[in-house]
């Protein structure tokens, strides 16, 4: 198992690691405003671990289909665009979507 070496950010490296996290925040939040029928029911959460920012994304039982989109389309390019737009600075980010049980 390989290990990565530990390192340790300035305070304001994981001040500017903060904002864009924020942004992303914002970003992904507006994204799903425009595509979605329920804008109100939206929050777009985050969750700092070790290496990897996880937004979680919280929305109308209703609106899931159109999160998703057709095969899973509109997730993966949010995801990707996402992604793309962390990975610049240099953090990893994942966006988890709801699990909603079928009765």
């Amino acid at each position: 198992m390989a290990r990565f070496p530990e390192t340790t950010l300035s305070k304001s490296d994981e001040a500017a690691n903060e904002v864009a996290r924020e942004k992303g925040r914002t970003f992904l939040h507006a994204i799903l405003c425009e595509i979605m029928d329920h804008p109100s029911d939206i929050s777009v959460t985050y969750t700092v671990g070790d290496r990897t920012t996880i937004y979680k994304v919280d929305c109308h039982p209703k609106s899931l289909g159109q999160l998703i989109g057709s095969k899973g389309k509109n997730i993966s390019g949010i995801r990707a665009v996402i992604s793309a737009m962390m990975a610049r600075k240099g953090i990893r980010a994942i966006v988890e979507i709801p699990y909603i049980e079928q009765d």
